[in-house]
């Protein structure tokens, strides 16, 4: 019993110790990024800091043809979201930023907060705190594509990092890790699939790395292309082990390795933009992989009362490698072609209206979930 008990507390002063050690080493790295930006002043005041206040609210109708699974058949209207962003420009290469989101069902969410040093050597920068992963990208519709919802929705807690050298370019992110969990996806919050879910509270030792390296050319003005192709790695923790053994046909205690890789391929030639995303993930003995195409032209008007329009269609496909299940909704295949008409009002005010045509391979049944949404999005 002694010796069980003196194994124990070595553990946790081993454990304690490697905590102290990370703080440590955080402390400096933190302290050498605002000596280097802010070496002309010797010290960065908040008196001379900037302080600006934006934020976002979004108003939505939604129709959904669903039959099942939980959600909502009847038409309705309802407040999406919330945000308050406020930014502060404590100097000019150091910029802190934070997105406070309100929603009606749930409490009030501090769903970004991260502080930016700029302007460092290589032409590099550094970001601190809970941020998007690096593949995030500008989805223009207000539904995510199966990827996002997925993979990268959701923030991360950590080191992020990027630098330019020409038309070339890098990322590198070492985070918290995001948990695995249920997520009902689409706007009717139906049929959910495993995603990679924000955990910042997490305490495990199984945390996350990723790298990016990405070539971003501009031929002339509003024609360039910009390909990055990226990888994270990682270690299940008990907990996503736990949960993908719940999902039907996977049965594995012992493979712990966690993977995602995949490329961002983005075209744009004046109005017109094609946007690709393909995404290849290992958890366990899991595998799912999925791409989409995104290719919109957007049309400027300068009306008085109608500045743009926008038409966007998206295609994308999403599998897994799993028996199909009717009963368990992530092991389903899907596909998802979504039609959508932007329309900007004025500056900082868009009317948003998006169809989705929601196909499953449920190895069972065919369920019913198409969906309509029209949104007012108002930004300041």
């Amino acid at each position: 019993m002694k010796a069980g008990l003196n194994i124990t507390r070595y553990q946790k002063s081993k454990n304690n110790v490697l905590g102290m050690t990370l703080a440590v080493g955080f402390l400096i790295l933190l302290q050498g990024a605002v000596s280097f930006v802010g070496a002309a002043e010797n010290v960065v005041s908040l008196r001379d800091s900037k302080l600006e206040i934006g934020g976002e609210l979004e108003l939505e109708i939604i129709d959904s043809q669903s039959n099942d699974g939980g959600g909502n058949s009847n038409p309705r209207m309802s407040i999406d979201k919330i945000v308050i962003t406020p930014k502060v420009h404590v100097a000019s290469d150091i910029l802190f930023q934070a997105d406070i989101e309100f929603t009606p069902d749930s409490a009030v969410k501090l769903d970004e907060a991260w502080v930016k040093f700029s302007g460092l050597p290589l032409n590099s920068w550094v970001t601190l705190g809970q941020e998007d992963p690096f593949i995030h990208v500008s989805r223009k519709t207000e539904s995510y594509p199966i990827l996002g919802y997925a993979f990268w929705q959701d923030e991360d807690l950590g080191l992020f990092m990027g630098g330019e050298m020409g038309s070339a370019y890098w990322r590198f992110s070492a985070t918290n890790g995001r948990r695995l969990r249920d997520r009902q996806i689409s706007e009717d919050r139906t049929f959910p699939i495993p995603t990679d879910d924000d955990d910042n509270g997490e305490n495990n030792a199984n945390k996350q790395i990723g790298i990016g390296l990405g070539l971003n050319h501009s031929f002339k003005e509003g024609h360039s292309i910009d390909i990055l192709p990226f990888w994270y790695t990682a270690d299940l923790s008990e907990n996503d082990i736990t949960y993908l053994n719940t999902i039907n046909g996977y049965t594995n205690l012992v493979d712990k390795d966690q993977v995602r890789y995949g490329v961002n391929f983005d075209y744009l030639l004046g109005g017109f933009e094609f946007f690709a995303q393909y995404m290849k993930a290992e958890d366990g003995v899991m595998d799912r992989d999925g791409w989409y195409v995104q290719p919109s032209y957007k049309q400027k008007l300068g009306m008085n009362r109608l500045q743009s329009v926008e038409f966007l269609l998206r295609y994308e496909e999403y599998n897994v490698d799993l028996p199909n299940v009717s009963t368990d909704s992530r092991t389903w295949d899907r596909q998802t072609t979504t039609i959508a008409v932007i329309s900007e009002i004025v500056n900082g005010f868009k009317i948003k209206t998006e169809y989705y045509l929601n196909d499953e391979e449920t190895g069972g049944a065919d369920v019913d979930n198409n969906e309509l949404l029209v949104q007012a999005e108002v930004k300041f």
